[in-house]
């Protein structure tokens, strides 16, 4: 229930935020969030590092619902990157720590548990690292002046760049 609840408010976050437009232009981001991550959870829970406890749905052990709030999440991280290496740097460690912040909801709900020694300071880097061959992905994939010139949110209807 409670990856549902992180899927469902992600694309909440989705439909507000970005402008159907825009969100054509970066479809394939949603496609490559899930891959990765589900290539890092399937990594990590079969090297023993962490477990999710509570899931309907998985895919070799990796949560679906997990799989859905990455991508929506994957479209808001790319939604707002920039040109500058700052920006980058800035929105990667924001969006890491949001991972953290669920992780640890997770946690204390007992749907997560993390072992051998991982804890969240390991998971935050993790997320970093993630996170960071994601925007290189994306950026690779869609095109930079795809992903530049958007910056949209869609309930301003205005550009920020």
């Amino acid at each position: 229930m409670e990856y549902l609840i992180w899927a469902v408010t992600l694309w909440l976050m989705v439909f507000i935020f970005i402008p159907v437009s825009r969100f054509r232009q970066l479809w394939l981001v949603a496609v490559l969030s899930p891959l990765l991550l589900f290539i890092m959870n399937y990594t990590f829970t079969h090297l023993g590092y962490y477990q999710f406890t509570r899931s309907a749905v998985t895919v070799a052990g990796v949560p679906v619902f997990i799989l859905l709030g990455g991508a929506a999440g994957g479209l808001l991280l790319m939604n707002w990157v920039q040109r500058g290496p700052l920006s980058k740097i800035v929105l990667v460690l924001l969006f890491s720590g949001l991972i953290v912040l669920a992780t640890e909801i997770y946690l204390r709900l007992n749907a997560f548990i993390m072992l051998g020694g991982f804890n969240q300071t390991l998971h935050f880097f993790v997320n970093v690292a993630g996170l960071s061959v994601l925007v290189w992905l994306s950026l690779a994939a869609v095109g930079e002046e795809t992903v530049y010139k958007g910056n949209e949110i869609s309930f301003l209807s205005k550009k920020y760049n």
